[in-house]
């Protein structure tokens, strides 16, 4: 029971006792008020949380802050810790706020002294406290533990505890320790929107949202906090590795809509996601129940009879025989933790550069498919991560990454950690769309390099067929290419063809005349234009977006640039293919070329001073 709980249970004591001796209306009978009696406005203001000038509920530990000085907090006078300031509150300390430095691509924290406070939580109950520590937290070693207990740096109310306390339903912990953080990524913070009551932004990868852990300062809220001078709340959640869309409350009436939003699943999202092997061309949907086996470890499995239900859609974007990899696009029906994560690898295509589930070392040759797999083995060889191994992974075997090293912190006494690797800053999983499923608002990111850098080279090619274009002043010179499982199977550019044919149109029909006739493409077929396709033309010939949703064995559509509202204006082609299921995909970096190519002889003028006028009836937009 909560102090919260504490004091309600007191009032109604005191309006029982103090009711009791009340005369009744009808004749002096004494009574005693109900439990279930509906409290005073007075009762109601004092039972009311406390809340910040923003409108979020206020933690009893935030309240505290403002109140108590860790100098009195770990014993005062008794305390033999000479970096405690007499007279400055917790909140008052925590105020001065981080000392970053920007080393390369690391963001990195100076070290600090900082107190923890905490309220016994229900598991912790009647539980010995270096007990608690071992089984909550994994951040330093049980030496360590050990330690800051025996030498005071642990106190319950005020008082230093010892290896035989108790922690009992009520107590308030303290625990004051010089912190080294662990370094983040230097990555900008990108916003996407933000209004008064709401900011969203791209998220990092390998920045924590929040502050745990060994991170503090180094954490999404705190930095942008730092830099903008606000304080913000995660609406949703984004593990420390994943990067992309993450909501912030900047007032409670915002955070709340949201999450409220979230929590009905009345919010469609999309992640992208690159994996090990060559993903099935058809869709999947994964229905296997997740369990958090281990939450120090965070480590969840699919578990049959434990398990919550967890429900995720994948399908597959494109593929790279070079690496053996597949772009995926992930579609979480639940928001189970690691949900995506368990799921791909259940089903034998995990996440390439996990560090947890598709860790070689951790999960034996068969990476955990079918959830075949030692868990005690598994377990035991997690908790080396970070510790006395680094981490690896399917796609980085090599470990590079944190680890213990033999030199000792002189503040702590501690182990410091080597700085990270690889397999620390980034995971092939992004937060790529979220949207009200009314269609009330729709929020998205570009998509990262690493789902990306493999697409570039067709891109490049379809760039090359639009160069063999002639000029021309009224139409647009665009260049496309087909590829599968890695293959060119045919290339187009605008005007190929007899007529004024477009460039998919080109590449389809050669396709076509190759194959027998046939009018038709291979499953998994990615599509690569310089030029948006056109949606409209005036013409009166079928528009490109519409020979493309005539195939729906195109999985992907690549986009070099945006079709400038030149000829025809308003092209719909997003918004048809996203709503037949075809992914759409800018490739950034082309547009200047695309543009200059496309517009080959715009810059010069018909002999006579007019277009063509035929011309530009027929074509008007490549």
């Amino acid at each position: 029971m909560n102090i919260l709980n504490h004091f309600k249970t007191l009032l109604q004591t005191l309006r029982v006792m103090s009711n009791s001796n009340l005369p009744n209306s009808t004749g002096g009978i004494k009574r005693v008020a109900s439990p279930l009696e509906k409290p005073s406005k007075r009762e109601l203001h004092l039972l009311a949380p406390v809340r910040d000038a923003n409108g979020f509920k206020l933690r009893q530990q935030d309240i505290d802050k403002s109140k108590l000085t860790a100098y009195d907090q770990m014993g005062g006078s008794l305390s033999n810790d000479s970096t405690l300031v007499e007279g400055k509150t917790i909140e008052e300390e925590e105020a001065e706020g981080a000392k970053y430095i920007i080393d390369g691509r690391l963001r990195k924290v100076l070290p600090y002294y900082f107190t923890y406070l905490t309220y016994c939580k229900l598991r912790w109950r009647d539980r010995n406290l270096l007990d608690v520590f071992l089984s909550e937290f994994r951040d330093r070693t049980p030496e360590a533990y050990k330690k800051a207990i025996e030498s005071g740096m642990v106190c319950i109310n005020s008082k230093p505890a010892d290896l035989s306390t108790i922690v009992r339903n009520g107590d308030l912990i303290s625990h004051r320790g010089f912190r080294r953080e662990g370094h983040v990524s230097s990555k900008e913070i990108k916003i996407v929107y933000q209004d008064d009551d709401l900011l969203v932004i791209d998220k990092p990868s390998g920045i924590p949202a929040h502050p745990s852990g060994r991170y503090r300062y180094n954490s999404v809220t705190k930095i942008l906090q730092h830099e903008m001078g606000i304080v913000l709340h995660p609406c949703n959640r984004l593990d420390r590795l994943t990067s992309g869309l993450m909501f912030l409350g900047k007032t409670a009436k915002g955070s709340t809509k949201l999450m409220t939003q979230i929590k009905d699943r009345n919010v469609s999202k999309e992640y992208i996601a690159r994996v090990k092997g060559k993903f099935p061309k058809e869709s999947i949907t994964v229905d296997q129940p997740l369990l958090t086996l281990n939450p120090r470890l965070t480590l969840n499995v699919v578990d049959f009879v434990k398990g919550k239900e967890a429900s995720t859609e994948f399908k597959r974007i494109s593929y790279d025989p070079k690496t053996n990899t597949s772009v995926i696009k992930c579609h979480p029906l639940t928001g189970r933790t690691h949900q995506i994560r368990v799921h791909l690898q259940y089903i034998g295509y995990p996440i390439a550069n996990d560090p947890i589930y598709s860790n070689g070392y951790v999960w034996g040759n068969n990476l955990g498919k079918n959830g075949e797999a030692d868990l005690e083995q598994v377990q035991k060889r997690l908790d080396e991560m970070g510790k006395t191994r680094a981490a690896s992974s399917w796609i980085h075997p090599q470990e590079d990454g944190e680890k213990l090293l033999d030199e000792i912190c002189p503040h702590t006494g501690l182990q410091m950690y080597t700085e990270p690797g690889i397999n620390d800053l980034e995971l092939w999983l992004h937060a790529y769309l979220y949207e009200a499923k009314d269609g009330s608002w729709s929020y998205k990111t570009s998509y990262p390099e690493w789902a990306i850098d493999y697409n570039r080279k067709y891109m490049e090619m379809a760039l090359d067929e639009a160069r063999k274009c002639g000029e021309t002043q009224t139409q647009f010179n665009v260049g496309c290419v087909l590829v599968l499982d890695g293959e060119v199977i045919s290339t187009g550019h605008s005007r190929e063809l007899e007529g004024n044919t477009h460039a998919e149109q080109c590449a389809l029909e050669k396709y076509f005349a190759k194959n027998g006739g046939i009018r038709d493409v291979p499953l998994g077929t990615e599509l690569y234009t310089t030029m948006e396709p056109c949606s409209l033309r005036l013409s009166g010939n079928l528009p490109c977006v519409d020979r493309i949703l005539a195939l729906p064995n195109i999985t992907a559509c690549f986009v070099g640039v945006m079709e400038p509202d030149v000829f025809v204006k308003n092209n719909l082609s997003y918004k048809k293919l996203k709503d037949a299921g075809i992914e759409y995909i800018h490739i950034p970096g082309y547009e200047e070329q695309a543009l200059e190519i496309a517009k080959k002889g715009h810059e010069k003028k018909v002999e006579d001073g007019k277009t063509n006028e035929k011309e530009n009836l027929d074509e008007t937009d490549q």
